[in-house]
């Protein structure tokens, strides 16, 4: 598709969908949305990135398995050892504030991304690049 118009806009309108999806990832916890229907929201910005500039530009590479097993190893570790130690348990946030939850924000933002990477993981399926 070789339509200039459709490509000058969404160049910059693409930028505002994948914000707007992080805002639903971070903000799930205070209001509805959340980790699924944030990376709905990416992953179908990138699909219509892909079809609007064609699939040849939309070739990625996957993080090894090893690698994100090891991330999430980490993380849980670390949030898991302020439970032993005789002290506070961290810190505690203001109710209705962006980070007053602790560790569910980050966790979103895991969900948002994995859910993101499996719409446009089906949709290459679909199309049958993968």
């Amino acid at each position: 598709m070789e339509d200039y118009i459709t490509r000058t806009i969404f160049r910059y309108v693409l930028l505002f969908v994948l914000v707007y999806g992080v805002y639903i990832v971070f903000h799930g916890h205070l209001s509805p949305g959340g980790g699924f229907a944030g990376g709905v929201v990416m992953g179908m910005g990138m699909i219509l990135y892909f079809l609007i500039f064609g699939l040849g530009k939309g070739k990625y590479r996957r993080l090894p398995m090893d690698a994100a097993i090891i991330v999430i190893g980490i993380g849980g570790f670390l949030e898991g050892i302020k439970f032993l130690l005789p002290h506070e348990h961290g810190p505690v946030g203001l109710p209705g504030t962006l980070f007053s939850v602790g560790i569910i924000s980050v966790v979103n933002l895991g969900i948002g991304l994995l859910v993101a990477s499996t719409v446009l993981s089906v949709f290459y399926l679909l199309v049958g690049e993968a």
